[in-house]
């Protein structure tokens, strides 16, 4: 079986005649008679029912013939991907980025990005775990930039960095100075702040803390990392946040944990069908380029997983 007799039937199928269909393949007659005769011989049925005028399928030579046309179109993008589109950054890119991630990463990376490539246009938007997966599966987006690992098989994942998780608490919350805080010391302390349901970060928190709960009498959740930071300096308690979400202008108890430090793995994320290789590495490298060298250096580290 031969890609030129899958072009072949289907060329037959669209003109349900043999001199029309050799004309529009550029060869004999006798020899898309030929090649037609030796794909059936082959597979052991008809394709085509010749007592007919014009053409008509078989009932397994319709199923065939649907499936040869996926077949060759799966090879014309193929050939597409192998050509000028493997290189060319140009055009119009969907990339979904997680709210926990995206004020503090996107703002580093897209003044120097559109610079470099100025006919590559990226229309981000933010986006939840679930719903960047369901976008990415039914190919409403490109690429997603979120918390990995992901475990589904539709789904590319090209690590970009390890980020620690950071302890924040109201100003003075130890009464002595404290440089580092260890995983267990976190189950033991109690008002937390946390994001709303639906964050995979809540999860990761949650992970970490434990059973550790709120006895506040206001009872906040919020979907933003710098509401919960406020709350906590204006209401006391604590939250944990990302090493990036940390600001110089920052009041509050800040302080890293020890060795092995709870980290969110942090990936750009694609379709398997996706072909554009060179737009993943460009990104990838403009975020390495402005994140922290230790977030892809650290090799001791407990990865929290959000699922």
């Amino acid at each position: 079986m031969t890609l030129q007799q899958l072009e072949y039937v289907i060329a037959l199928d669209t003109y349900r005649h043999f001199v029309t269909a050799a004309e529009k393949c550029f060869v004999t007659q006798p020899t898309i008679t030929i090649q037609v005769k030796k794909l059936e011989d082959e597979i052991g049925f008809l394709i085509f029912d010749k007592s007919k005028f014009p053409l008509k399928p078989t009932d397994l030579g319709e199923m065939f013939l649907q499936k040869s046309k996926v077949i060759l179109g799966e090879v014309r993008d193929l050939k597409n991907m192998v050509s000028i589109e493997l290189d060319n950054l140009e055009g119009e890119y969907r990339l979904a980025v997680l709210p926990t991630i995206s004020p503090y990463l996107i703002p580093l990376i897209s003044g120097a990005f559109a610079q470099k490539y100025p006919n590559t246009i990226l229309k981000i938007q933010e986006m939840e775990s679930d719903q960047i997966i369901l976008a990415l599966q039914k190919k409403e987006i490109d690429i997603g930039i979120l918390v990995t690992p992901l475990n589904e098989p539709f789904i590319r994942e090209v690590k970009l960095y390890n980020e620690p998780f950071i302890f924040y608490g109201q100003k003075n919350y130890f009464p002595t100075l404290k440089k580092s805080i260890a995983v267990a010391e976190i189950e033991t302390l109690d008002n937390i702040w946390l994001l709303e349901k639906g964050h995979c970060f809540r999860n990761q928190v949650l992970n970490i803390c434990g059973n550790v709960e709120s006895t506040k009498t206001i009872q906040f959740q919020s979907g933003s990392i710098e509401a919960l930071k406020k709350m906590v300096d204006n209401y006391g308690g604590f939250t944990l946040v990302p090493e990036m979400a940390i600001d110089a202008n920052d009041s509050g108890t800040i302080i890293q944990f020890t060795d092995p430090k709870p980290i969110r793995e942090v990936s750009l994320v694609t379709h398997h069908s996706f072909s554009k290789d060179v737009l993943l590495d460009a990104l990838r490298l403009e975020i390495l380029d402005k994140t922290p060298d230790e977030f892809v250096k650290n090799e001791r580290f407990i990865k929290i997983n959000w699922r």
